[in-house]
């Protein structure tokens, strides 16, 4: 299993306000500092799944307090949502299996007659038409606009209030949709599967990574 990563930091400038803010959030939290820059805090409900969490993000970052929601699912994709000033104002969600899916969904419609999982491990004609398939998502207009889709609010100019200038124009490059999705011809590689390394260099958040809820309550037991 891959590593998976999700919690709400925020610069540790604010800290007082946000351990006098936690408890009102009426449920289970754990709080760690993650460097110099930075603080986080690890609510139950991880996904802020509930209107009642919701509410006290945005009522905590009304009160001058940025929020950056981040996740990792090593194996999945990752992304963030960023809250300030009771709104949520940038997001960005990052999908490892978009091209698979879509490639899958190609092959079926094309070969409605076979199990391309079942098919996949048995014959070499299938691997190779289904390689096929995916080369040519993975360089399709489709597949741009689908991942467009997850960065169409990322709005680098919103992360003005927790990094610098020259971060902000750095992020602005890193969501670009054309090196997102460039695919070099000879490896293979995308820039778009070593996009969170790079957002968490660029924000200065390195470490956090393997750390949840879940594990923090299990007593760090992974």
């Amino acid at each position: 299993m891959g590593e998976f990563t999700t919690g709400m930091l925020y610069p540790r400038k604010y800290e007082p306000k946000v351990l006098i803010a936690l408890p009102k959030s009426r449920q289970p939290y754990f709080h760690r500092n993650i460097n110099r820059d930075w603080n986080a805090f690890f609510l139950r409900d991880e996904w802020l799944e509930t209107a009642q969490t919701l509410q006290f993000i945005l009522h905590l970052s009304r009160q001058c307090v940025p929020l950056l929601w981040f996740h990792d699912a090593e194996d999945d994709g990752w992304g963030y949502r960023l809250f300030d000033a009771g709104y949520e104002v940038s997001s960005a969600t990052i999908s490892y299996s978009l091209d698979a899916d879509m490639a899958e969904s190609e092959f079926c419609r094309r070969y409605p007659e076979v199990d391309l999982h079942q098919a996949i491990m048995e014959s070499e004609d299938v691997r190779n038409t289904y390689e096929e398939i995916l080369n040519r998502v993975i360089r399709s207009e489709e597949y741009r606009r689908e991942v467009s889709k997850g960065i169409s609010r990322v709005c680098p100019p919103c992360f003005a209030r927790i990094v610098g200038h020259k971060q902000v124009q750095q992020l602005r490059s890193l969501f670009d949709l054309q090196l997102l999705t460039d695919v070099d011809e000879e490896t293979g590689a995308s820039l778009l599967y070593d996009s969170v390394d790079l957002f968490k260099e660029i924000l200065g958040i390195e470490e956090m990574m393997w750390v949840n809820y879940t594990y923090l309550a299990s007593g760090g037991q992974k």
